[in-house]
């Protein structure tokens, strides 16, 4: 440890004392990655070994959503246990401002050593890239600090993910021999993948899939799936190197192990869109000894609940501004969270873009219940553009047939039409892949006036600065 003035070694001496007892707590989150994409969640062609395992030894959550279904304000909900529009952190150029704490702050407070490594933790603004003087505007003006609140942060180095490929292994060993033994760790490891570009080495057979329904058959789209595959197979495989470390240095009894999704996957209804694949990630968490092995929680849970949820296994209160539960109960079998709803907001996206279509600007907003989902559309007029696979020779050619009037139903109108509906109402029971819009039949009218009013009072309570949707419940 560095050098530090005469009366902080003893408070950090005093600290560490009070910590030794708590666990060590390591986060591991991929990029991109839908709850249906892990073969522990009944996928029957991925191979993902190391996710199925931890699995079994902790609890896994069918039903955990993120609060958007893109990078910066998802990543920002789970280290706050905030919405993203609370704290601020609705544009992918955003930087989080001081005054918001996250549970890495707390906890390095209460003495643990806390750490963020591998993929960039989105926090500070944006990277220098093609414009540098907008990243000196944001240090010159106090924008960038998240970093400097850690004891460790590094990011990997060249382009992502096939080049980045064993580098996040050695800055978590870095970190590992690096820390302060006499403290408790807090790390969050970040991989690339399975984000797009896709380029690791091909294990899954396109031929062999089975196609989720609402995926276009063609060639090349089977082929983007198991590329999508391949690139989770690697994480796995990178996942698997850091829990055996833990094991061989005798680490592992005492960690607090959360493996989960950031967002939704690149591919068709997922990232970028409310829907169940965009918004819904998997979330595992194991704890050997102390959560129930095997277990399985079916309920609504949020991102939102991932901070209060580290804090509560850290002895430490949830920060005052948090929104989250912890999610404690529902790991050990010992009772339920008081959530009813959990709530998603598609931001605006690209750090570098101007607003030519949906893929960079749109503003939607979702309540989803146990059983009923609502999506609020405030852009109906413009059609729907995917995210970060919009210009793939796959979407072009599907684009083409469509403008051709070549391609079939469902899907010219899921991905080509020109508008779309205000709001959509589905029944996830009954319709999983949101396939019936019910917002119009009057069987569902007091469902609707229910969720639109949830909703509202969210937005209200959340400083929303789009349009509420209150209205349409009396229409």
């Amino acid at each position: 440890m560095k050098k530090l003035p005469f009366i902080l070694p003893g408070l950090l001496s005093t600290l560490a004392l009070q910590a030794q007892d708590k666990p060590n707590i390591l986060i591991l989150l991929s990029d991109d990655q839908s709850a249906w994409a892990a073969g522990c969640y009944g996928n029957p062609d991925i191979r993902t070994p190391v996710l199925d395992r931890l699995a079994s030894e902790g609890v896994m959550f069918s039903r955990s959503y993120c609060t958007s279904p893109q990078s910066v304000p998802a990543r920002a909900s789970l280290l706050t246990g905030m919405t993203p529009i609370s704290t601020g952190m609705t544009r992918f150029n955003c930087a989080l401002e001081k005054k918001y704490k996250s549970f890495m702050d707390y906890l390095k407070d209460s003495g643990y050593y806390v750490g963020i490594l591998g993929r960039k933790h989105h926090m500070d603004g944006p990277a220098a890239g093609k414009y540098p003087e907008i990243r000196e505007y944001y240090e010159k003006n106090g924008f960038v600090n998240f970093s400097r609140r850690l004891d460790y942060a590094k990011t990997m180095k060249g382009e992502r993910n096939g080049a980045n490929h064993g580098q996040i292994f050695e800055l978590f060993k870095e970190y590992m021999e690096g820390r302060d033994t006499t403290r408790p760790f807090c790390v969050e490891v970040n991989y690339s993948d399975p984000h797009r570009p896709y380029d690791a080495p091909s294990v899954h057979n396109p031929a062999k899939l089975h196609l989720p329904g609402h995926f276009p058959d063609t060639k090349l789209v089977r082929e983007d799936l198991a590329a999508y595959y391949d690139e989770i197979y690697r994480m796995d495989s990178d996942v698997g190197q850091v829990l055996a470390y833990l094991e061989d240095h005798g680490l592992k009894e005492n960690t607090l192990i959360i493996f989960l999704g950031d967002n939704g996957g690149a591919q068709w209804m997922a990232k970028g869109t409310l829907y169940e694949q965009g918004v819904r990630t998997p979330l595992i968490i194991s704890w050997e000894g102390h959560i129930n092995a095997g277990g399985k929680v079916d309920r609504i849970v949020s991102h939102e609940d991932i901070a209060p949820t580290i804090m509560d296994y850290a002895s430490l209160a949830k920060g005052p501004d948090m929104c989250g539960e912890s999610l404690r109960p529902l790991l050990e079998g010992t009772g339920d969270i008081g959530r009813k709803w959990v709530y998603s907001a598609r931001l605006c996206h690209a750090t570098h873009s101007l607003p030519e279509d949906t893929s960079v600007m749109d503003q939607q907003r979702c309540i989803i219940s146990e059983r009923f989902k609502l999506i609020y559309n405030l852009l109906p007029g413009l059609g729907y553009v995917p995210m970060d696979f919009q210009i793939t020779e796959m979407y072009l050619q599907l684009k083409d047939k469509a403008d051709r009037g070549r391609l079939k139903e469902p899907y010219k109108t899921l991905y080509f039409s020109q508008t779309r509906p205000m709001f959509e109402l589905y029944d996830l029971e009954n319709d999983p892949t949101e396939q019936h819009n019910l917002i119009d039949l009057p069987e569902y009218a007091d469902i609707q006036k229910e969720l639109i009013m949830q909703l509202t009072f969210h937005m209200i309570d959340d400083r929303d600065f789009v349009t509420l949707p209150f209205p349409k419940a009396y229409h």
